[in-house]
């Protein structure tokens, strides 16, 4: 490792002193003023590299979830699909009526809803607003995505007769 910031230190070095030797041949003029620039972008180039090559290397090592941190590896992907399913059933809640809703993903573009409801709604409208928030969360096309939605309504409110005696 020594060796390696041994070596970028030197060639930032050869990079410098050609560079202000080119200057000093050139003569004065909009010609100097060009390879100032070119000498500069190279010396900016010669810094950035080693800072380049290991975030590449990180990128193609097998280690890089570990020294990335979570949430950076094959679970990333299933906890946006969780975290965009959750922010569909909060909108699937603001629908009137909706108690309770829980959304999974059977598989691509497939979900089932099993919705709690106070009163009796329409299933084909309700089965629209989830796709229509699962569309908003995904990205996907609503027509694309296939959902199976379980509306659990209210129990009907039975109306207790109590017998009243004559008086």
């Amino acid at each position: 490792m020594m060796a390696l910031i041994g070596h970028w230190v030197k060639s930032l070095i050869i990079i410098v002193l050609l560079g202000n030797l080119a200057q000093f041949i050139l003569p004065k003029g909009e010609l100097k003023k060009y390879a100032g620039l070119i000498v500069g972008l190279v010396l900016l180039l010669a810094m950035v590299s080693p800072i380049w090559s290991l975030i590449h290397q990180l990128q193609s090592s097998p280690t890089s979830n570990l020294l990335l941190g979570p949430g950076t590896g094959s679970q990333f992907s299933a906890l946006v699909q969780q975290e965009q399913v959750s922010q569909a059933e909060a909108m699937v809640l603001s629908y009137p009526q909706v108690s309770s809703c829980q959304i999974t993903k059977t598989s691509p573009k497939h979900y089932e809803a099993v919705v709690k409801t106070s009163e009796n709604l329409s299933a084909h409208s309700l089965k629209q607003y989830i796709q229509d928030a699962l569309a908003i969360t995904t990205g996907e096309n609503s027509s694309a995505l296939s959902v199976h939605v379980v509306v659990i309504g209210a129990a009907p409110k039975r109306r207790l007769r109590i017998p009243v005696k004559p008086s």
